[in-house]
């Protein structure tokens, strides 16, 4: 219960006032203008009302007092509220609640409870809790009834709305309506998405089936080219197990020979024993001086055998020789060829930096053991990126210049090996070469697991743990295999041997030329010995028969001993010859078997390589026509379908929230229409039975427009005064008019009750029966309830419970005055407090 409202300088109100309130009616009386509305405005501002109109201002400043015709205006305003609260429903701890707002002239507002600042949520909840609504239809301006009469059929029904409250399930519906936009946009977005991506995807499917195929085609090249370096390995190995069984069996041949030459000297050595043996005979005989002359024949036959024996040897030495030279000219040729191929596509094609032996320095010392470790990876071509290394392979291709291996720079991934503190470990072999360093990554592919020893002998327990080289060139790779013995020379030291070779070979004819001259002087000799012999007697004849007879013999083994001596060197030659040939087919086994670490394969087949190397040209035909190939289409394309199956799955997780939104707005118009229907059927019993009330043995009643769907149409009010037929409340005479009104503001009074009613001059249009009614009906309302009314209506004050009457001073403030109800005829009245 209200026990009093409080005002200070509110509108035409200057000093505070005070109106005490209780049970039953209580009325406010006076002229027009004189004030009376201000009190219920400040009813509504005290309630929380913000809007400046509703309370007949243009601003809420200007609710403020003015100060009328003589005073200041005022510089706040302060309405108060007293609420009983002994039973404690308001959740403060106090009998009496005190409920003040306060607005000042630059528009700061504050409210308070008892004495202590609020929110003007809070305090709006206080009120609420005392059924104390602003916007609540226990209070009827003046006007609302006009309003209401003058209301289009939608208008009317949306009293009903508001009543019932429906405003929060219109505010969950516009939300709803919201989130129902938003996943229809987003179910159009995942549409265009779905069918882009539906579109891509059948764009990668054909790229995807390209790159397979070429990814097979590859996968089918790799293993065919494993194949063929296995099938030729294969045959290096046969080829080189029959140069080595052809070596031993010329080494073999040789020492026969060797034995045979032992054999002859032996023979010789005997018979020119008894040569001598036969000689000092001669002398004991007397033939000193013939044996003299005999003596020097034999040394200059001597001397013509060891000439003849040295020009032989050296004519054998200088065959040797033209056979190496034709071999090292051979092998400079293939390099020279090589060298010529790198510089045509140095030429034609930007990016190719050249060998790897082109590309770095190394000192003399250690140039054995970096040739022998770098090996056949030497004749790699470095290029600057894969597409390089491709269109080099198509120059080569169409120039039917043969095969190369190229080796890109972004491509390579060097290992680089963990050094060892091992007894005869030197370092990493890369740390002795010299190389520019963006070639760094190459070298390190090539040596960069590579430590340099002095011998591999040194190092045993590192072998088979490391790939190691040796100074000398021995090399020991990680899977066990151990390669040394002799090995080919770097171009330039082989371009240095022919040219050695060629000045010896001409060193061995000047020889050769001087050794000719001096047989040429000795064979003159010889003769004038033998004109001298022939001078002498025949009494040595028979000793000088069996001495001639020995000295045939000694010919005929030196003869027996030149042959052999020729057959000997040719086997020399031979096996200097195989020798040279076996380093090469060595040197391409090794290539081969490092040609073949590129292949990780679990099992090898030999192929026939002639074929084969005819399916590798097929194979690479048929890559080349599908080149450019999108190899990323294979990855592209699973993330695609991934992909799309994700949008997919967003697309059906939003169809389920569209319907579930849909069905929450078929749920929020369910649920409005049944508490629409709950509170228009009470609302619409009350007024049948109300209007009886204001207009005996009348009818009324309210009629939806789409009973269907209420909020699709408006709410017809219509009434049937006695002796009447049922017309719309438009068609009705102005005091049927607000009876009717009357009666469904009540209508929703009843609906909802309050602790205390205000109505501002709703009887003005009454007559005097009429009026009678209206105040017993008023009573019937408000039960133990609380009524404020502004009345002229004299029928209607006489029956109230408590008068106060207002007037407006000539300052234009309006005074408050109390009057008994006891003395309202003719009383006297008193000014309020």
């Amino acid at each position: 219960m209200i026990k009093s409202l409080e005002l200070q300088s509110f509108k035409s109100f200057d000093s505070r006032i005070s109106i005490p309130l209780s049970k039953g009616i209580t009325a406010i009386v006076g002229p027009n203008g004189s004030g009376k509305s201000n009190i219920v405005d400040a009813f509504c501002f005290i309630l929380g009302r913000t809007s400046a109109k509703s309370m007949r201002a243009d601003r809420l400043t200007h609710l403020i007092h003015n100060g009328g015709k003589r005073k200041q205006p005022s510089p706040f305003l302060e309405v108060s509220v007293t609420l009983d609260n002994k039973e404690r429903k308001l959740g403060i701890d106090a009998d009496e609640l005190t409920v003040t707002r306060r607005l000042t002239r630059n528009g700061t507002m504050t409210y308070k409870i008892n004495e202590e600042k609020c929110t003007r949520s809070k305090l709006v909840d206080i009120l609420s809790l005392s059924s104390l609504n602003p916007e609540g239809f226990n209070i009827i301006l003046q006007g609302n009834i006009t309003g209401f009469i003058d209301m289009d059929p939608e208008q009317r029904r949306q009293i009903i709305d508001e009543v019932s409250g429906i405003s929060e399930y219109e505010s969950k519906k516009e939300d709803a309506k919201k989130d129902l936009t938003k996943v229809e946009e987003n179910i159009k977005e995942i549409v265009i998405m779905l069918s882009e991506r539906k579109k891509r995807i059948q764009e990668l499917a054909d790229e995807k089936g390209g790159a397979e195929k070429y990814k097979t085609l590859k996968d089918e090249l790799a293993k065919l080219e494993a194949n063929l370096c296995y099938s030729k390995v294969k045959r290096q190995e046969t080829e080189c197990a029959r140069i080595n069984s052809e070596l031993d069996g010329k080494n073999t041949v040789q020492q026969e020979v060797k034995k045979e030459l032992d054999l002859i000297d032996r023979e010789i050595l005997k018979k020119e024993k008894e040569l001598r043996d036969l000689n000092n005979k001669l002398i004991q005989e007397g033939g000193s001086e013939q044996l003299a002359i005999r003596s020097e024949t034999d040394n200059l036959k001597s001397r013509i055998q060891i000439a003849e024996s040295k020009i032989n040897s050296k004519k054998a030495e200088i065959s040797n020789i033209d056979s190496m030279m034709t071999r090292l000219q051979g092998i400079l040729e293939e390099r020279e060829d090589g060298d010529s191929k790198v510089s045509l596509l140095k030429e034609n094609i930007k990016g190719v930096h050249g060998t790897v032996n082109s590309l770095y320095k190394v000192d003399e010392k250690y140039s054995s053991a970096i040739d022998a470790a770098i090996g056949n990876r030497g004749k790699f071509i470095v290029v600057e990126d894969e597409d390089i290394a491709l269109e080099c392979i198509q120059y080569l291709k169409n120039g039917q210049l043969g095969r190369a291996t190229f080796l890109p720079i972004n491509l390579i991934r060097g290992q680089k090996a963990e050094g060892s503190k091992e007894k005869g470990v030197l370092g990493l072999a890369i740390n002795y070469i010299k190389f520019n360093d963006k070639h760094r990554k190459i070298f390190e592919y090539v040596v960069g697991e590579t430590l340099l020893v002095e011998t591999l002998e040194k190092v045993k327990p590192l072998l088979g743990k490391h790939r190691l080289v040796s100074l000398d060139g021995d090399l020991a790779d990680k899977s066990g295999a151990i390669t040394g013995g002799f090995r080919k020379r770097p171009a330039q030291k082989q371009g240095n041997e022919i040219d050695e070779m060629s000045e010896k070979r001409d060193s061995l004819l000047d020889e050769i030329e001087a050794i000719q001259m001096e047989m040429a002087e000795l064979n003159k000799r010889l003769a004038e010995s033998h004109k001298k012999e022939s001078t002498f007697g025949m009494q040595f004849q028979e000793l000088q028969t069996a001495r001639n007879i020995i000295e045939t013999e000694i010919e005929q083994f030196r003869g027996q001993k030149g042959e052999v001596s020729s057959k000997h060197d040719e086997v020399v030659r031979k096996v200097g010859d195989l020798r040279i040939v076996k380093a090469q087919e060595d040197q391409r086994l090794d290539d081969l078997n490092l040609n073949m670490k590129k292949y990780v394969q679990a099992e090898f087949n030999e192929i026939d390589i002639a074929s084969s190397e005819s399916q590798v040209d097929k194979f690479m035909k048929e890559i080349t026509a599908l080149e450019p190939v999108n190899m990323r289409a294979i990855e592209e394309y699973d993330l695609e379908v991934q992909g799309f199956k994700e949008f997919e799955g967003k697309f059906n997780t939003l169809q389920e929230e569209r319907k579930a939104v849909l069905n929450f707005i078929d749920e929020i118009e369910s649920k409005k229409k049944e508490v629409f229907f709950g509170v228009y059927n009470k609302v619409s019993e009350e007024f049948v039975n109300i209007f009886p009330k204001l207009s005996p043995n009348g009818e009324a009643k309210l009629i939806l427009e789409n009973e269907e769907n209420p909020f699709e149409g408006g709410m017809l009010v219509e009434s049937r005064p006695a002796g009447k037929k049922f017309q719309s409340l438009d068609l009705l005479s102005g005091g049927e008019k607000v009876l009717t009104a009357l009666a469904f503001l009540f209508s929703l009074q009843r609906y909802r009750p309050a602790p205390i009613y205000i109505l501002d001059e709703v009887d003005a249009a009454l007559d005097q029966h009429n009026s009678m009614r209206f105040v017993d009906l008023l009573r019937e309302n408000i039960g133990d309830g609380q009524m404020l009314l502004i009345s002229h209506n004299p029928a209607v004050v006489k029956k109230v419970d408590r008068l106060f009457g207002v007037s407006m001073t000539g300052e234009g403030v309006t005074k408050l005055i109390g009057i008994d109800m006891a003395e309202y005829q003719g009383a006297v009245p008193q000014e309020a407090n």
